[in-house]
């Protein structure tokens, strides 16, 4: 039985910073944990052909010992919008757009029902992920332990234990550790 992976989108502004973040952080969980299934994705409201990822954001992410393969910087599209199982905003104010764009674009497939499958980080974990563009390294070492500390939120509360089928292994379990940060501090 061949099933269609479960998409989950990570978006913000221009796909450089946050969003690239936030999608290898969760393929790095999800291989952690041996979960199958789910394809990560991120994608930008109003990214540029040709931009690829933030310097500072790629430095953050080799600092902790996480690759950054070929990654493109890629726009949000309708076919986005309506095959994703959720898509993961880092703002409130990003989702509130995002549901209207997802609404019309499933009216525009001639979908018939619609379900919410948008979410803020701030819904899931209990905060928004501020953006770093523009500011020093540290605010994005600082953006990236916002995402670290809300992934655990995220898995739970999308409920992606349920989508996976994880292999038998016998022995020990791994076991991952998440950091929890607070989301006081502004860059």
């Amino acid at each position: 039985m061949n099933q269609k992976k479960k998409k989950i989108i990570f978006v913000c502004t221009g796909n450089t910073c946050r969003s690239p973040m936030a999608e290898i952080l969760l393929k790095k969980e999800l291989e952690l944990r041996g979960w199958k299934g789910i394809a990560v994705s991120s994608a930008g409201i109003s990214a540029k052909k040709g931009d690829t990822i933030n310097p500072k954001s790629a430095q953050v992410l080799t600092e902790k010992g996480l690759e950054i393969a070929d990654f493109k910087v890629t726009k949000l599209n309708d076919r986005m919008l309506r095959d994703a199982y959720a898509i993961v905003c880092m703002t409130e104010r990003q989702r509130e757009y995002l549901l209207d764009a997802r609404w019309n674009a499933l009216r525009k497939s001639g979908a018939e029902e619609i379900e919410n499958n948008v979410y803020s980080f701030y819904e899931l974990a209990g905060y928004d992920v501020i953006d770093p563009y523009g500011q020093d390294i540290e605010c994005y070492r600082y953006v990236f332990g916002l995402l670290v500390g809300g992934m655990s939120a995220l898995i739970e509360k999308l409920g992606l234990q349920a989508l996976v089928k994880t292999p038998q292994k016998r022995g020990r379990k791994k076991r991952t550790e998440t950091t929890k940060t607070s989301a006081k501090k502004d860059c």
